[in-house]
């Protein structure tokens, strides 16, 4: 297994490309060695990393900490396909999955701000129509408030059905609870905001989020869907299965390119870092005000605090807001969003008030890589032994 580990701001020096803003510059210290390690709980995070990635189940996986707006903590390890020799790098494009949300509530944020959609409308009935006394606003589909069962006719779309008729299908389906009145994540509905984009800028979804998003705010490598994916000069392959004995690289095809704003996206490690700096208002490109309607809870998660165990003993409220989940760990305000698609995972956990991030992409399904944004907080806060990693090992 191939491994590259950075740790701490001086080796920022050795990357090939500056990370941060786009006219930031490589620190170059006339003595590398003699640097000041400003955040000593990165050399522990550093070593319970490498333990974790003794575990044959991570193929490939890329992460990074920011503290006060900057890169501080840097780490890639393992390979774009297994057996392949090719190692993962900073510019390597993984599936972002459900962290595609967290773009689509930002391009609604911008688009609001701008006076061209109005999110308190409700969605037009050639759109989404659903049973009930009213239809959703575009806020509450943005915020997962639909009343719908969870993740309401997923299995359609992986069967190859189309999202159009898919959201069709909706209007027969049985609320849970008033529109507006429960959390119940979706997809299928979620996408019905592509279409509320497209008629308001006049360009289909992923052409108006290249055009509004991620082009002028900078992201290096950032595209939508498999042909972009593969045609990237380095990409990681799915590693599918979470009882597999032989890592087997497959095809990363996936029927969720039919809706990329809830799940479309390919990011590099690069991308996460720039796209964390621009939500924690430290790169320039989205305004105070776009933040704070993004990142503001608007429903109160319960599903999602049940379904926390353990960690519930560090987080005991939820909420979701425009793309963004949003947990009070221990009194401290996190805007976060994971994603999944078979073979992929990925994490971004933001503190705006300190300026703190920590992102992270893989390509293979474990299940110690989604324990590392609380190994990470339980070591930077101090309140926890962060050994969250440790119940992985394997025998």
């Amino acid at each position: 297994m191939i491994r590259s580990t950075l740790t701490a701001l001086f080796c920022l020096a050795s990357l090939p490309v500056a990370i941060g803003a786009a006219s930031a510059q490589p620190v170059s210290p006339s003595d590398p060695a003699a640097a000041p390690v400003t955040y000593p709980y990165l050399e522990t995070l550093q070593a319970r990393l490498d333990a974790a990635m003794a575990d044959r189940r991570i193929v490939g996986l890329v992460a990074a900490v920011i503290e006060d707006g900057e890169p501080v903590f840097y780490y890639t390890h393992g390979e774009t396909a297994a057996g392949s020799g090719e190692a993962v790098t900073p510019q390597t494009l993984f599936r972002a999955a459900s962290v595609s949300k967290t773009f689509t509530g930002t391009l609604l944020g911008l688009l609001e701000a701008e006076g061209l959609v109005d999110l308190s409308a409700p969605v037009p009935g050639d759109v989404l129509r659903l049973r009930g006394d009213r239809q959703p606003t575009l806020e509450e589909i943005a915020s997962h408030r639909t009343g719908l069962p969870p993740n309401a006719y997923d299995l359609d779309l992986e069967a190859g059905q189309a999202p159009d008729r898919i959201r069709q299908r909706l209007a027969s389906v049985d609320l849970m609870c008033p529109v507006g009145d429960c959390y119940t994540y979706q997809n299928i509905a979620f996408s019905a905001l592509e279409r509320v984009v497209a008629q308001a800028t006049g360009e289909d979804f992923s052409a108006a989020l290249r055009a509004r998003l991620i082009e002028p705010l900078g992201l290096p490598g950032a595209s939508v869907g498999t042909a972009a994916l593969t045609a990237a000069p380095s990409w990681a392959r799915p590693h599918s299965g979470w009882r597999r004995v032989i890592n087997l690289p497959g095809d990363p095809v996936t029927p969720y390119d039919d809706i990329p704003s809830a799940s479309g996206l390919n990011l590099s490690l690069e991308d996460m870092i720039v796209w964390a700096q621009l939500q924690l208002g430290t790169r320039p490109g989205l305004s105070d005000a776009v933040r704070s309607r993004i990142h503001s809870p608007l429903t109160d998660t319960l599903r999602e605090t049940r379904r926390l165990g353990e960690l519930r003993a560090r987080v005991d409220q939820t909420w979701y807001g425009l793309g963004w989940r949003i947990y009070d760990w221990e009194g401290r305000t996190l805007v976060l969003h994971s994603g999944y698609l078979s073979g992929y995972g990925a994490q971004i956990v933001l503190e705006p008030e300190t300026g703190f991030a920590f992102v992270a992409l893989w390509n293979s399904d474990n299940r110690p890589a989604w324990w590392l944004w609380p190994t990470v907080m339980d070591l930077r806060t101090g309140n926890g032994p962060g050994t969250w990693l440790d119940r992985f090992e394997e025998d």
